[in-house]
Protein backbone atom coordinates (compact mmCIF):
# COMPACT_ATOMS: atom_id res chain seq x y z
CA UNK A 1 0.00 0.00 0.00
CA UNK A 2 1.12 3.31 -0.67
CA UNK A 3 -0.05 6.70 0.65
CA UNK A 4 -0.64 9.93 -1.61
CA UNK A 5 -2.41 12.88 -0.57
CA UNK A 6 -4.19 11.39 2.30
CA UNK A 7 -5.64 8.44 -0.28
CA UNK A 8 -3.83 5.15 0.19
CA UNK A 9 -4.07 2.36 -2.51
CA UNK A 10 -4.44 -1.12 -2.79
CA UNK A 11 -5.87 -4.24 -4.44
CA UNK A 12 -8.84 -5.61 -4.78
CA UNK A 13 -9.65 -8.77 -6.11
CA UNK A 14 -13.08 -9.99 -7.55
CA UNK A 15 -14.54 -12.29 -9.80
CA UNK A 16 -14.81 -11.21 -13.78
CA UNK A 17 -18.41 -11.04 -13.54
CA UNK A 18 -18.84 -8.65 -11.01
CA UNK A 19 -15.78 -6.88 -12.24
CA UNK A 20 -17.68 -6.48 -15.19
CA UNK A 21 -21.21 -5.37 -13.60
CA UNK A 22 -19.00 -3.26 -11.24
CA UNK A 23 -17.34 -1.54 -14.57
CA UNK A 24 -21.05 -1.38 -16.13
CA UNK A 25 -21.85 0.89 -12.87
CA UNK A 26 -18.97 2.94 -12.72
CA UNK A 27 -19.88 3.84 -16.76
CA UNK A 28 -23.31 4.60 -15.82
CA UNK A 29 -22.89 6.89 -13.16
CA UNK A 30 -20.23 8.80 -14.73
CA UNK A 31 -17.05 8.27 -12.09
CA UNK A 32 -13.72 6.33 -11.88
CA UNK A 33 -13.69 2.94 -9.77
CA UNK A 34 -12.17 4.52 -6.87
CA UNK A 35 -14.79 6.90 -6.57
CA UNK A 36 -17.92 4.41 -6.70
CA UNK A 37 -15.89 2.09 -4.65
CA UNK A 38 -15.32 4.84 -1.85
CA UNK A 39 -19.01 5.86 -2.42
CA UNK A 40 -19.94 1.92 -1.74
CA UNK A 41 -17.32 1.75 1.19
CA UNK A 42 -19.06 5.24 2.68
CA UNK A 43 -22.08 3.82 2.27
CA UNK A 44 -21.86 0.69 3.94
CA UNK A 45 -20.08 1.96 6.95
CA UNK A 46 -22.46 4.34 7.45
CA UNK A 47 -25.04 1.71 7.69
CA UNK A 48 -23.09 -0.56 9.95
CA UNK A 49 -23.13 2.77 12.56
CA UNK A 50 -26.69 3.37 12.17
CA UNK A 51 -27.53 -0.39 12.90
CA UNK A 52 -25.39 -0.06 15.72
CA UNK A 53 -26.93 3.15 17.45
CA UNK A 54 -24.42 5.74 16.41
CA UNK A 55 -24.79 9.53 16.19
CA UNK A 56 -27.52 10.52 12.76
CA UNK A 57 -29.60 12.11 11.23
CA UNK A 58 -33.13 11.09 9.56
CA UNK A 59 -35.89 11.99 7.44
CA UNK A 60 -39.13 10.80 8.48
CA UNK A 61 -41.65 10.65 5.90
CA UNK A 62 -45.58 10.13 7.03
CA UNK A 63 -48.12 9.88 4.24
CA UNK A 64 -51.77 10.09 6.66
CA UNK A 65 -55.26 10.94 6.37
CA UNK A 66 -56.00 14.02 8.30
CA UNK A 67 -59.86 13.45 8.51
CA UNK A 68 -58.95 10.68 11.13
CA UNK A 69 -60.02 12.01 14.88
CA UNK A 70 -57.17 13.52 16.80
CA UNK A 71 -54.30 12.07 14.33
CA UNK A 72 -52.73 15.37 13.45
CA UNK A 73 -52.55 16.56 17.36
CA UNK A 74 -51.21 12.75 18.72
CA UNK A 75 -48.26 13.70 15.52
CA UNK A 76 -47.88 16.70 17.23
CA UNK A 77 -47.73 16.00 20.54
CA UNK A 78 -45.57 13.00 19.69
CA UNK A 79 -43.29 15.73 18.10
CA UNK A 80 -43.42 17.72 21.17
CA UNK A 81 -42.64 14.80 23.31
CA UNK A 82 -38.93 14.08 21.04
CA UNK A 83 -38.08 17.85 22.20
CA UNK A 84 -34.82 18.85 20.35
CA UNK A 85 -34.74 15.52 18.41
CA UNK A 86 -36.78 16.99 16.30
CA UNK A 87 -34.96 19.40 13.87
CA UNK A 88 -37.45 20.73 11.39
CA UNK A 89 -40.86 19.79 9.61
CA UNK A 90 -42.16 19.96 6.52
CA UNK A 91 -46.37 19.59 5.84
CA UNK A 92 -47.62 19.60 2.97
CA UNK A 93 -51.39 19.29 1.80
CA UNK A 94 -51.52 16.44 -0.52
CA UNK A 95 -55.40 16.17 -1.74
CA UNK A 96 -58.90 16.92 -0.13
CA UNK A 97 -57.48 13.75 2.50
CA UNK A 98 -54.14 13.24 2.52
CA UNK A 99 -50.93 15.39 3.75
CA UNK A 100 -47.49 14.69 4.24
CA UNK A 101 -45.03 15.15 6.44
CA UNK A 102 -41.57 15.60 6.27
CA UNK A 103 -39.75 15.36 10.07
CA UNK A 104 -35.75 16.21 10.31
CA UNK A 105 -34.14 14.15 13.54
CA UNK A 106 -30.77 14.06 14.78
CA UNK A 107 -29.86 11.90 17.78
CA UNK A 108 -28.71 7.85 18.48
CA UNK A 109 -30.11 5.89 15.39
CA UNK A 110 -31.40 3.02 17.60
CA UNK A 111 -33.67 6.08 19.29
CA UNK A 112 -34.70 7.56 16.02
CA UNK A 113 -35.66 4.32 14.58
CA UNK A 114 -37.97 3.21 17.70
CA UNK A 115 -39.42 6.79 17.29
CA UNK A 116 -40.14 6.57 13.56
CA UNK A 117 -41.83 2.92 14.05
CA UNK A 118 -44.36 4.64 17.00
CA UNK A 119 -45.28 7.18 14.46
CA UNK A 120 -45.82 4.97 11.91
CA UNK A 121 -48.17 2.95 13.79
CA UNK A 122 -50.65 5.43 14.71
CA UNK A 123 -53.94 4.34 13.38
CA UNK A 124 -54.54 6.76 10.50
CA UNK A 125 -50.71 6.83 9.03
CA UNK A 126 -51.50 5.12 5.52
CA UNK A 127 -47.69 5.20 4.67
CA UNK A 128 -43.96 6.20 5.78
CA UNK A 129 -40.62 5.45 6.61
CA UNK A 130 -37.19 7.05 7.63
CA UNK A 131 -34.07 7.59 5.96
CA UNK A 132 -31.54 7.47 8.75
CA UNK A 133 -27.44 8.88 7.74
CA UNK A 134 -24.86 7.98 10.60
CA UNK A 135 -23.21 11.50 10.92
CA UNK A 136 -19.33 11.29 10.87
CA UNK A 137 -17.10 11.02 13.63
CA UNK A 138 -15.97 14.29 15.08
CA UNK A 139 -17.80 16.48 13.14
CA UNK A 140 -19.76 18.88 15.77
CA UNK A 141 -20.08 22.20 13.43
CA UNK A 142 -22.43 25.11 13.54
CA UNK A 143 -25.09 23.64 12.04
CA UNK A 144 -25.27 21.24 14.07
CA UNK A 145 -25.59 22.92 17.55
CA UNK A 146 -28.78 24.80 16.78
CA UNK A 147 -32.07 22.84 16.87
CA UNK A 148 -33.72 25.37 14.65
CA UNK A 149 -33.92 25.53 10.50
CA UNK A 150 -33.97 29.24 9.36
CA UNK A 151 -31.70 31.29 8.34
CA UNK A 152 -29.56 33.71 10.29
CA UNK A 153 -30.59 36.93 9.70
CA UNK A 154 -33.85 36.39 11.24
CA UNK A 155 -32.49 35.69 14.57
CA UNK A 156 -33.31 37.52 17.61
CA UNK A 157 -31.44 35.64 20.71
CA UNK A 158 -27.82 36.11 20.89
CA UNK A 159 -25.81 32.97 20.17
CA UNK A 160 -21.85 32.41 19.05
CA UNK A 161 -20.97 31.83 15.41
CA UNK A 162 -18.29 30.42 14.15
CA UNK A 163 -18.24 31.82 10.83
CA UNK A 164 -18.92 34.93 9.30
CA UNK A 165 -22.23 36.70 7.52
CA UNK A 166 -22.26 38.96 4.54
CA UNK A 167 -23.33 42.14 5.36
CA UNK A 168 -27.27 42.72 4.33
CA UNK A 169 -28.87 45.93 3.54
CA UNK A 170 -31.71 46.65 5.87
CA UNK A 171 -34.93 45.57 4.69
CA UNK A 172 -37.84 47.86 4.22
CA UNK A 173 -40.82 47.40 5.95
CA UNK A 174 -43.53 45.74 5.06
CA UNK A 175 -46.88 47.12 4.15
CA UNK A 176 -49.58 46.06 5.97
CA UNK A 177 -53.18 45.28 3.91
CA UNK A 178 -55.23 47.68 5.51
CA UNK A 179 -53.15 50.31 4.64
CA UNK A 180 -52.85 49.34 0.95
CA UNK A 181 -56.37 48.97 0.80
CA UNK A 182 -56.92 52.75 1.73
CA UNK A 183 -54.47 54.22 -1.09
CA UNK A 184 -56.67 52.26 -3.79
CA UNK A 185 -59.62 53.88 -2.54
Amino acid sequence: MTEQDGLVRFGVAMEAPLLRAFDALVKERGGTRSEILRDLVRGEVGRSQVASGAPAVAALTVVYDHHVRDLTERLTELQHALGDKVRATMHVHLDHDNCLEVTILKGRSDELRRVAERILATRGVKQGGIELVALPEGEHGHAQDHAHGHDHEHHDHDHEHEHEHEPRAPRKPKKRASAAKKKTR
